[in-house]
């Protein structure tokens, strides 16, 4: 079949449309979460993002960025490389109840090794917001896992709230705040990709 100036010109088109749809930016409660993002100097993907709740409200919008994009917890969880978790404050949220809710959500999804082999690392969860008493409205907070150094960071806006902390066996319990088992389905499943892997 002969194909006519118009119809390749359609077709480039839709290709044009196709690649953008593919790395455009995914919008949560407002809040645009990239296809991409870099850590460690590594390009991590948007596995998927949604929003999370405290005391059963809107709290936050959350994105899990991994070097390659995982469909289930425990791919994700054993996902090596660099990660992020990127949470973007929705309302304004007291710092004390978010390091309460995240250690929290760790107690209900993870296992008693897993907590237990933990402990020095949760206390540093708990303290990493101590310095501030609050989080406003459209403070981001991200939690990144740097692999050289087997260390997870903390940064509110861009600013690292204390020191990382050290270990490769945290970060895989820590993500089970937002997948974990017990964790609202429809949080979980869209962290998880579910509508962005079925379109693919």
């Amino acid at each position: 079949m002969k194909i006519t100036k118009p119809l390749r010109a359609l077709f480039i088109a839709s290709a044009f449309v196709a690649s953008a749809l593919a790395h455009a930016a995914l919008d949560v409660e407002g809040i645009a979460f990239e296809d991409s993002e870099t850590v460690a100097n590594t390009k991590l993907l948007r596995n998927g993002a949604s929003v999370s709740t405290m005391l059963s409200a809107k709290a936050t919008a959350v994105g899990l960025y991994m070097t390659q994009r995982q469909g289930t917890m425990e791919t994700a969880m054993a996902q090596k490389g660099a990660k992020r978790v990127r949470v973007v404050a929705l309302r304004e949220i007291s710092a004390k109840d978010l390091a309460t809710v995240l250690l929290d959500r760790i107690k209900q999804n993870a296992s008693r090794d897993e907590i237990e082999n933990n402990v020095l690392q949760f206390a540093a969860l708990g303290g990493a917001f101590s310095s501030r008493s609050k989080l406003a409205k459209g403070d981001v907070v991200t939690l990144d896992y740097v692999p050289t150094n087997q260390t997870t960071e903390i940064r509110v806006n861009g600013e690292l709230t204390g020191q990382p902390i050290m270990g490769d066996a945290f970060y895989p319990v820590l993500m089970k705040v937002w997948i974990g088992p017990k964790v609202r389905g429809a949080t979980r499943d869209a962290l998880l990709g579910a509508s962005e892997h079925a379109a693919k």
